[in-house]
C-alpha cells in the first residue's frame, strides 16, 4: 500500500514524520517549503528527481509549493492520503479528480495536535473503512499484502456480510491456514470452502495462477503480492519500455503481475526516472542496493564480466531480486530485453 502525507505548518510536518513511522507500506512525506527543518532531507516536489521518487523510507521529505500540483501528479498513484490541516482545503483541491470508489485512493484529515483524524473518502483499498466488528475484505487484503484485482466487487462481498448472508473464502494449500485464521476471527461471515456445490454465490478467492479457475459464480479476487523483481538497464530507459520488459518476461513465464511486491536494482540506479516510475504505476516500494550488498547474496547467478566491470558486482537484476526477497527462491532467471535485464525471485513469507 503507497501512502502519501501532506503537511503545510511545522508542527503539522512534525505529526506527519510520527505519522510514517507507524503507517505501514510505502510512504512519502510531502511538506510546503515554508515548513521545512534545515535539518531535513529535501526534494523539491516537481523536481525531475524527487516527484518520480518510489520511496521515501530513507528519511527524504519532498517540498512543495503547490499542493495542487501534488495531488494532480500523485492522487492515482496512491493507495490513501492524509493531509494534515484543514479539512477544507483537502475538500477542494481532490474534488477535480473524484471518479469513483474502484479508482480513487482513501482521504483522510488530521488536525495539527493529532488530535482527529476524519475519512474524506473511503477509496478503492478502505484504509478507512469503520468494520464495526465485520470483516472487511479491503482492510484484510491490506494487511496480509493482498492486491485486489477487481474492487469493484469490495461493495458486493461488504453488502452481504452486512446483511448476514453467506460469503465463501478459498485458496491453495499455501494460503489455507491464513483462511482459517479468518474465519475463525469472523465466526458466521465467511466460511473456507471449495464450493464444489456452488453453494455460495460470493466469495473470495487467493488466485496465484494465470489461468486459475474462479470457483465462485461472484468472486473478488486477491493475488498474493510476493514476487520481487529486480531490474538492471541501461540509462535512460523509459518507462514504456521497462514496463513492456518485464510484462513481456512475465507473461512468458506465466506469471501474475498483479503478484509483484517489489521493484529492485543497484542503488547506482536509484535515480532511474524509469524503474522508478514503474514502481509507481504499480504501486510498490523501489528498493535499490549497493554493489557489495549484492555481492553478498548467497545463491547461484548469472555472471557477467562486462557488467562486473560497470556496476562493481557481476549481476544486478537476479542479485538485487534476490536482495528485495529475502533470499527467497529463484523463479525466473536472468531475462535480457533490449537493454534490460529482469529476474523474478518469489519473497519468503516474512518479507512480505
Amino acid at each position: 500500500m503507497r501512502t502519501i502525507i501532506i503537511a503545510f505548518t511545522q508542527p503539522g510536518l512534525q505529526l506527519a514524520k510520527k505519522a510514517a513511522q507507524n503507517t505501514e507500506g510505502t510512504v512519502e512525506i510531502y511538506g510546503h517549503e515554508r515548513c521545512m527543518d534545515t535539518g531535513d532531507s529535501v526534494d523539491r516536489a516537481g523536481s525531475t528527481d524527487s516527484a518520480d521518487r518510489a520511496d521515501s523510507s530513507d528519511g527524504t521529505i519532498h517540498s512543495f509549493y503547490s499542493v495542487g500540483e501534488v495531488i494532480k501528479e500523485q492522487f492515482y498513484q496512491c493507495d490513501r492520503i492524509l493531509f494534515i490541516g484543514a479539512a477544507a482545503i483537502a475538500v477542494r483541491v481532490i474534488a477535480p479528480y473524484l471518479k469513483g470508489k474502484t479508482t480513487d485512493p482513501a482521504v483522510l484529515v488530521a488536525d495539527e495536535d493529532g488530535k482527529f483524524l476524519i475519512s474524506l473518502l473511503s477509496g478503492h483499498i478502505g484504509g478507512a473503512t469503520d468494520t464495526r466488528g465485520m470483516f472487511a475484505v479491503d482492510l484484510f487484503a491490506g494487511k496480509h499484502r493482498l492486491r485486489i484485482v477487481n474492487p469493484v466487487m469490495i461493495q458486493d462481498i461488504s453488502g452481504r456480510i452486512l446483511n448476514h448472508e453467506p460469503v465463501g473464502m478459498t485458496g491453495n494449500d499455501e494460503y489455507i491456514d491464513l483462511l482459517e485464521q479468518a474465519e475463525k476471527q469472523y465466526p458466521g461471515q465467511i466460511q473456507v470452502t471449495k464450493n464444489e456445490n456452488g453453494e455460495f454465490e460470493s466469495g473470495i478467492q487467493i488466485i496465484t495462477e494465470v489461468h486459475e479457475k474462479e470457483v465462485f459464480l461472484r468472486t473478488i479476487k486477491l493475488v498474493p503480492m510476493n514476487l520481487a523483481v529486480g531490474i538492471g538497464c541501461k540509462k535512460g530507459k523509459s518507462l514504456k519500455e521497462i514496463a513492456q520488459a518485464v510484462y513481456t518476461t512475465f507473461a512468458q513465464n506465466h506469471l501474475l503481475t498483479e503478484r509483484i511486491g517489489v521493484i529492485a536494482s543497484i542503488d547506482r540506479k536509484a535515480q532511474e526516472q524509469g524503474i522508478i516510475s514503474f514502481a509507481k504505476q504499480m504501486k510498490v516500494p523501489y528498493r535499490t542496493y549497493a554493489a557489495q550488498e549484492l555481492e553478498q547474496q548467497a545463491g547461484t547467478f548469472t555472471a557477467s564480466s562486462f557488467v562486473k566491470g560497470q556496476m562493481g558486482v557481476d549481476n544486478v537484476c537476479e542479485r538485487s531480486a534476490c536482495a528485495a526477497s529475502g533470499g527467497g527462491e529463484k523463479i525466473v532467471a536472468k531475462t535480457a530485453c533490449d537493454g534490460i535485464t529482469v529476474a523474478v525471485y518469489k519473497i519468503k513469507r516474512n518479507e512480505e
